[in-house]
């Protein structure tokens, strides 16, 4: 995922209505997945990150993350969700890279036009090889070749471009502030909170947080 140019860098809108919906999402055209960003956003001395609960599950511990819209830079789109689900203004002190959420829950409709693709671009290539009409039925052993390929290789739920983020401070009032709580954990309490979400966790380890702690402090 490309990072945005710096004049694109605006301050991000702090309404106290959350978006929903999915009608602005963008996706990946290839694999079908969500683009997203979120923040691993960290305190003033770095020994903390500010996790929020899952709004879907609980107990769950997460970080503050959703879908990238069409009508805003990848930085506005984190900035913005640090706000709704954890109430923080903060700064961006640099991008953690992309992170492909693998779970496989809501993969099994994608995968199929995944596949589906895959096929009509077999037929393709073999089209432009001039080794057959483009309309005409794979063989049985390639079409099985590609279902055997796609079992393994499950396009990714969700492609999140994560940014560390400074906190300066932390509002009592948000959009989701009914909906989730907030902790700071310190590293080692992130990492066993993150243990089912590698795809956070990988860039948690990405950031710049103190490793060595081991505190509790609620908010």
């Amino acid at each position: 995922m490309l990072m945005e140019p710096d004049h694109l860098r605006t301050a991000v809108n702090r309404s106290m209505t959350s978006r929903e919906g999915r009608s602005k999402n963008r996706f990946n055209p290839v694999t079908g997945a969500r683009l997203a960003a979120g923040v691993i956003a960290l305190s003033a001395d770095k020994r903390y990150v500010l996790m929020v609960s899952s709004a879907k599950k609980l107990p769950c511990w997460v970080v503050p993350k959703g879908g990238w819209e069409a009508d805003e830079s990848i930085q506005q789109a984190a900035l913005r969700e640090g706000w709704e689900e954890g109430g923080l203004i903060g700064r961006i002190t640099q991008s953690l890279g992309c992170f492909k959420d693998n779970r496989p829950t809501d993969t099994v409709d994608r995968r199929k036009k995944y596949l589906e693709q895959q096929i009509m671009n077999a037929h393709q290539q073999h089209s432009d090889d001039g080794t057959s009409d483009p309309t005409s039925t794979l063989t049985a052993e390639t079409e099985q070749k590609l279902t055997s390929i796609e079992k393994i290789m499950i396009p990714p739920r969700a492609e999140c471009e994560f940014f560390e983020v400074l906190v300066e401070r932390l509002e009592d009032c948000y959009p989701e502030m009914g909906k989730r709580h907030r902790m700071w954990m310190s590293y080692a309490e992130a990492k066993r909170a993150l243990a089912s979400r590698k795809d956070i966790l990988a860039a948690l380890e990405e950031s710049s947080i103190i490793k060595e702690m081991d505190e509790r402090n609620h908010i």
